[in-house]
């Protein structure tokens, strides 16, 4: 089952984060589905992209349980992986619309935020989970 799911709804591409099971936290996987997705979003036929969650949640961060041992290389994850998706969606010059059906915190709160417009539902929450610990927020938030 892919990570990330694209559809096409004439000039609308819409992005669904695809792991409902664990509120679509990111894996290394979904960060390299997220970017081809905004290539495909680069077509001239698509005017408008949407990025929203399946199930219950928007994005809550980083998926913990992949880290392991590459918890010792976390700048290089980010390198590697969430710079490429923050770029992915600032560099897209059309407009990106965050439709956040649930939670979005952590690095899932700085994805919406990074997007153009951002649509809540009522079951959203937007929780900067790292400032509850003294560290700055994560996936480039402050900017």
């Amino acid at each position: 089952m892919a990570e990330v799911e694209t559809t096409r709804d004439g000039a609308v591409l819409t992005i669904t984060l695809n792991r409902p099971d664990v509120l679509n936290a990111f894996t290394a996987d979904m960060h390299r589905e997220l970017v081809g997705a905004f290539k495909e979003a680069r077509d001239p036929g698509v005017r408008a992209v949407v990025v929203t969650g399946a199930g219950r949640g928007f994005c809550v961060g980083q998926d913990l349980n992949e880290f392991g041992e590459a918890a010792r290389d976390i700048a290089g994850r980010l390198r590697r992986h969430y710079h490429p998706t923050i770029l992915a969606v600032r560099e897209l010059e059309k407009p990106v619309l965050a439709a956040v059906n649930g939670p979005a915190a952590g690095a899932g709160l700085s994805f919406a935020c990074a997007c153009d417009l951002r649509i809540a539902a009522e079951s959203a929450t937007f929780v900067p989970a790292f400032i509850n610990i003294g560290l700055v927020p994560d996936m480039g938030g402050t900017f």
